[in-house]
């Protein structure tokens, strides 16, 4: 069996986070910001499952915290796909740059 290194791992999640970052400040649809939020608690599971794994695997504090993590993301997405199916219903429009006054 061969080991794949801590740095693979790692690579993978950074490379993760940076392209939600990306979708979180490049795009303007409200589903792809929430796509690249998506992205980005992903990156932050696998890299604290990786340094459980490498650093301590006896000790199961990692993966119940990724376990949060995703729950905290589905929860996230729920919310934040009722919020914008409401602002649709209301605006027509799934653009961010026409939210901008949220009054009434």
């Amino acid at each position: 069996m061969i080991a794949i290194p801590i740095t693979a791992f790692l690579l993978v999640g950074v490379v993760l986070f940076a392209i939600g970052l990306y979708a979180i400040l490049a795009q303007r649809s409200a589903v792809m910001i929430l796509m690249g939020v998506e992205l980005l608690l992903n990156a932050v599971g696998l890299n604290i499952v990786t340094f459980w794994r490498f650093v301590s695997p006896r000790d199961y504090s990692g993966q119940i915290f990724t376990i949060i993590i995703v729950t905290i993301g589905t929860i996230e997405m729920a919310v934040g796909l009722g919020i914008m199916m409401l602002l649709y219903r209301r605006r027509q429009t799934v653009q961010v740059d026409d939210y901008e006054n949220l009054r009434g």
